[in-house]
């Protein structure tokens, strides 16, 4: 199961006693951030659920001066602007309008601080009764010209897929372990690898060996044009030897 938790306590005691009662236990820990301060929470002991954060949640779909709200069987959160602005908890097998009323109201408030209208109010439903929740709360929240502005973010499953969960100690050996392969390597390609890769592509031959190649060359060209003025020395002693009229004839 799923379970989406707010991650933005106002306090740090807040965030310790989140979901704290007798029958909890601090064998699970969970993070959450506040003002860019990190703080610990507990889950119980006896749950496997995967946590999410709603407000990361709220980040990642929705953009500036939007509305969330997220109704679960035990209780709905507000968000605006990524931030909880109101909870409270419900009776799953009794809904009455102070749900409404509060989103009502706080809507106000949102556009008030907002300076500015909100023309959508965008929910998440993770509820048994999702298909009643989702008519009381569409018939409650029309606009002026009877118009639904409340729509449905997605289902509960295609939205937190993609989300990654909360950092463990696993995930942090694992972004260690990333960050020193990466320094390695480029602390290798700086002090090593420019230079063997230099070598390689823009690699220019000596000119020693250049010059002894052509050292060499000149010394069998100088022996070859010996060669030859010897063989046309022995050519013409052998061709004088005869005579014009002996070739006439």
């Amino acid at each position: 199961m799923v379970r989406l938790v707010i991650t933005d306590f106002a306090t740090k005691e807040d965030s310790e006693f989140f979901y704290i009662n007798d029958e909890f236990d601090i064998s699970q820990n969970m993070f959450t951030y506040q003002s860019f301060k990190k703080y610990s929470v507990y889950l119980s002991k006896y749950t496997n659920d995967e946590i999410y954060s709603l407000n990361l949640l709220s980040r990642k779909y929705l953009g500036k001066n939007q509305f969330l709200i997220h109704i679960a069987d035990g209780e709905y959160v507000i968000l605006f602007n990524h931030k909880t602005v109101y909870s409270a908890k419900i009776n799953q097998n009794f809904i009455t309008d102070d749900m409404i009323k509060s989103i009502l109201i706080t809507k106000h408030i949102a556009m008030l601080s907002s300076g500015g209208a909100i023309e959508n109010i965008y929910y998440v439903i993770n509820s048994k009764y999702k298909c009643a929740i989702e008519n009381i709360l569409k018939q409650n929240t029309k606009n002026e010209k009877q118009e639904v502005v409340a729509k449905s973010l997605g289902e509960m499953e295609e939205l937190v897929k993609p989300l990654k969960e909360l950092d463990t100690t696993k995930s942090h050996i694992t972004k260690l372990v990333y960050m020193s392969l990466l320094l390695g390597a480029s602390f290798w390609i700086i002090f090593f690898g420019l230079k063997t890769i230099t070598d390689k592509v823009f690699y220019i031959e000596p000119l020693e060996n250049l010059n002894r190649e052509l050292k060499i060359e000149t010394q069998l060209a100088k022996r070859q044009q010996i060669l030859l003025n010897d063989n046309q020395k022995k050519y013409k002693d052998l061709t004088d030897c005869i005579s014009k009229n002996e070739v006439v004839k």
